[in-house]
């Protein structure tokens, strides 16, 4: 059975040209490496280097072998990762998102569900999100659609809309009722995390005139909205999650356009679906009190 090492060594052969270089980014002698790869062909039954003095080249065999080597480290680390993930997911609960905004409110029923177990969240993009379920890093993600798929259970969960918030000499705050449009917004400048998942390309395709200063992390973004008089973006979610009192300067108008307003799905492997029940059944709870 040939050692993973071998395979390791053969492929930064193949990475870094020679010997000498190789052996350098291994941190072992360039003869053990040397010895290495002879092992490796009596292992082969075949020879992959062509031999001249002091100098060693892969042959057509020894490209084979690298190709063949990196096939097996890249299912080697899959398999690692799946089987890390896997037992992390008997000791922590992991949710994942495309937008902050669920993760405001999910965790934490989630962490009702399961008392003892650690709740992690993460936000990331949808190619992602889907990739850690399928790798079993999450164990529930959150999108802006739904997916009718084979081996994937999904269920609605909430909704999100999108406000603009400006201050009350704004012209707009007249509408605070009624609603705007992207349209009646489009070209004026804009504060924004920058950490808003979907929102932003949603944002900068409704308002192609408008420009975004975008802020790193929503608490010191709060602190510069009250301090200013330039608009910025909340939705009913963060309204309802952190209060008026974060924006306590501002007026909160909804924006009425189609695409202000996110349905959100939540989606789990079918073999995660008896385990996420109750916290299924908690969210049509949640997300009926929130809509009253």
């Amino acid at each position: 059975m040939i050692e993973i090492y071998l395979l390791e060594q053969l492929t930064a052969v193949k990475q870094f040209g020679t010997l000498l270089a190789a052996s350098e980014h291994l941190h072992i002698s360039q003869p053990a490496l040397s010895r290495s790869m002879k092992k490796l062909e009596a292992e082969l039954d075949t020879v992959l280097f062509d031999r001249s003095v002091n100098h060693m080249t892969l042959n057509s065999a020894g490209q084979l072998a690298c190709t063949c080597a990196e096939q097996v480290l890249r299912s080697e680390e899959m398999l690692v990762e799946t089987v890390q993930n896997y037992d992390r997911s008997l000791h922590t609960v992991t949710i994942g998102s495309c937008t902050p905004g669920p993760l405001m409110e999910y965790p934490a029923l989630l962490q009702q569900c399961f008392s003892s177990m650690t709740i992690a969240a993460e936000q990331k993009e949808e190619k992602e999100l889907i990739n850690d379920l399928n790798s079993h890093h999450c164990q529930l993600i959150i999108l802006p659609h739904a997916i009718e798929k084979k081996g994937y259970v999904c269920r609605q969960c909430g909704s999100e809309h999108l406000y603009a918030s400006v201050i009350p000499a704004h012209p707009m705050a007249a509408y605070q009722k009624q609603g705007i449009t992207f349209h009646d917004m489009n070209g004026e400048t804009f504060l924004m995390n920058s950490n808003v998942g979907i929102w932003e390309n949603i944002v900068r395709n409704a308002m192609p005139d408008s420009k975004l200063i975008l802020q790193d992390g929503i608490e010191e973004l709060s602190e510069i909205v009250n301090a200013s008089s330039i608009p910025s973006f909340c939705t009913d979610l963060t309204l309802r999650v952190r209060g008026d009192s974060y924006r306590s300067s501002r007026i909160s108008v909804p924006f009425n356009d189609p695409e202000a307003a996110q349905t959100y799905y939540a989606v789990c492997l079918t073999s995660d679906e008896n385990r996420l029940k109750p916290w299924f059944r908690l969210m049509t709870v949640h997300s009926s009190a929130a809509v009253k």
